[in-house]
């Protein structure tokens, strides 16, 4: 088999971040079903993440969490024109295959959905191990190695979670075209401050980074254990290479707007959305806002309609 060239795959990551670089200033939207893909597609979302729930009933039943099943995916995909990410488990290559196959527009790597394995294997060349240190229940950190899909391969888009720079600059250098806060939970637990907290996280490692001169850099690229060249781009453009989205616990359209504010590219916005008293209404609201995020008065007529959190209930006589 022919060993494909650098400069062909370089070419190929740049397509990829140019597929989605199309979903900046756009809202996401996280459904259950084709008719909440096709409410989304009216609002003017910019793209759907399908779930289904059998897979988020696993979660309760089975204490794991799959990727969503191929018929609600292609279900979905007759029913909207607009672009359809499929969501897989991390380390899964044969589930992120299926999904490729199935002509999504590109995967969501996602780390709710439990990891298929915590060993690294060295024969297989599409996965990486990224370690982190979590602290267990018994006061100690324990060290987690957690087996990611290497992206450079395959021909769709990655968008992939991050806790910190250093894990962005790994999944960037594994191929991922797309980062977004990273969900410790599911989304319908997961609380919003802590997408703040990961977002702002980030943002500072970066002002930090550019001030350092280039000892400093080659130190991050070190304890990062990435390519310099990428540091030094993060150091000298103050952002990342790559497009960059808030996601966990979003649905309402005050937060939305306020991480757009900070300087995301856009957000992911949970299913909870669905949960409102009126959800065209929220996801039409939440895609305003994220698009006109700096007109204040905008943001005032959804705040007085929704109250901030969700429309108010009808009265009676």
């Amino acid at each position: 088999m022919e060993t494909e060239s650098s400069e062909s795959a370089q070419q190929r990551f740049g397509w990829k971040i140019d597929i989605m670089n199309k979903f900046r200033g756009k809202a996401i939207i996280v459904v259950l079903t084709p008719a909440q893909a096709r409410i989304a597609e009216d609002a003017g979302a910019g793209g759907v993440i399908p779930i289904d729930s059998i897979a988020e009933a696993s979660v309760h039943t089975e204490g794991t969490a799959r990727s969503t099943d191929l018929n609600t995916i292609n279900n979905v995909m007759d029913r909207v024109v607009i672009p359809v990410i499929g969501r897989v488990r991390v380390g899964h290559v044969m589930e992120a295959k299926a999904m490729e196959f199935a002509k999504v527009t590109c995967i969501d790597e996602n780390e709710f959905l439990n990891p298929i394995t915590t060993k690294y294997d060295q024969t297989y060349p599409l996965h990486f191990t990224f370690t982190d240190g979590l602290n267990g229940a018994d006061g100690y950190k324990h060290i987690v190695h957690t087996t990611y899909i290497y992206k450079q391969p395959f021909k769709i888009p990655f968008l992939c979670g991050a806790a910190d720079l250093g894990e962005a600059l790994k999944q960037i250098q594994a191929g991922a075209s797309m980062i977004r806060t990273k969900m410790t939970i599911s989304e319908d637990s997961h609380d919003v401050s802590k997408t703040f907290e990961n977002v702002r996280k980030i943002f500072d490692e970066i002002e930090l980074l550019s001030t350092e001169d280039e000892v400093g850099i080659y130190s991050r690229a070190e304890l990062y254990s990435v390519d310099i060249e990428l540091v030094r781009m993060i150091a000298r453009d103050k952002r990342l290479p790559v497009p960059f989205f808030a996601a966990g616990g979003i649905f309402m359209p005050i937060d939305a707007a306020m991480l757009m504010s900070l300087g995301c590219n856009g957000v992911i916005v949970s299913s909870r959305a669905f949960k409102t008293l009126d959800p065209e209404t929220r996801i039409r609201d939440i895609v305003t806002a994220v698009k006109h995020y700096r007109e204040p008065a905008r943001l005032a007529r959804i705040i007085e309609r929704t109250g901030g959190y969700g429309p108010k209930p009808k009265t009676t006589g």
